[in-house]
């Protein structure tokens, strides 16, 4: 995946470039940029997510279908689960402080929260392809599968956790 912040760069117009002129404009020009590549960044997460979401709910209709009714519960959670994830990366704090707040979140900090999100992916890379082998478990295997996508889900709920913190520290 390109680095999202140059993209934001690259894609600024005329106007945009011209407020760089700005004095003390061009700081606060860059926190947005990273912002906006982080917005980006958990967009793409929620996709992921909602990947994974839509392979489990396929995998329940077929169970549903095929008259296998053992597992649906703990399917039916995780996929709870699975839209919980997606609802607390999209609504995740983007570490936004406006031009004129008193509050100014530095660009190195931005940087780091777009560098966590970037390790987000990774973990929900992995729970992707835990769905997927869930899906195309036999009987046997199937407990422990569901075990391994639950741990994703919950590793990558603690990574948001301590995201949140880590957002509240630089504010407080």
């Amino acid at each position: 995946m390109p680095d999202l912040r140059n993209t934001v760069r690259e894609a600024e117009g005329p106007f945009q470039r011209l407020l760089q002129s700005i004095p003390g404009f061009d700081g606060y020009r860059e926190r947005e940029i990273r912002r906006a590549a982080d917005k980006v960044l958990r967009d793409y997460l929620v996709n992921l997510v909602d990947e994974a979401r839509e392979r489990l709910r396929g995998f329940i209709s077929d169970q549903t279908r095929a008259g296998r009714f053992g597992a649906l519960d703990e399917l039916d959670r995780l996929a709870g689960q699975l839209t919980k994830l997606r609802d607390n990366i999209r609504l995740a704090d983007y570490g936004y402080t406006g031009f004129f707040d008193a509050v100014k979140i530095k660009e190195a900090e931005l940087d780091r929260m777009y560098e966590y999100d970037l390790s987000l992916r990774d973990q929900i890379g992995a729970i992707q392809k835990a769905v997927s082998e869930l899906a195309s478990a036999g009987e046997d295997d199937r407990a422990g599968r569901i075990e391994t996508v639950g741990s994703g889900i919950t590793r990558v709920q603690e990574m948001l956790r301590e995201r949140g913190a880590v957002t509240a520290s630089l504010v407080a």
